[in-house]
């Protein structure tokens, strides 16, 4: 199931917040190390591969730092927060 939520993710802050039934539901805790792959300079994946482009570690209140050069290469700066349930993912998608 893909679940197109209201929340937005800009780009100028660098870091998305992680809500606590997310991280439930995707086994996804402090200190996990989580991948970051970028498509076509505008769409972000984020899961639990680590083959991914970038890595980066969940801080003990759910946050996710997007690394600054990556998000230097992104065209947009507002991003709508897409789940997909079936693969345990986030896709950030420009608004």
């Amino acid at each position: 199931m893909v679940i197109y939520t209201k929340k937005t993710y800009e780009n100028k802050k660098g870091y998305l917040y992680i809500p606590v039934i997310w991280r439930e539901e995707f086994n996804i805790h402090s200190g996990l190390e989580i991948g970051i792959d970028c498509y076509q300079n505008s769409i972000l994946v984020i899961d639990k591969s680590l083959t991914r482009e970038y890595k980066q570690v969940i801080s003990n209140k759910g946050f996710l730092t997007i690394p600054h050069e990556l998000r230097e290469r992104l065209t947009c700066n507002t991003f709508q927060i897409i789940i997909e349930q079936k693969d345990e993912r986030i896709i950030l998608a420009p608004k």
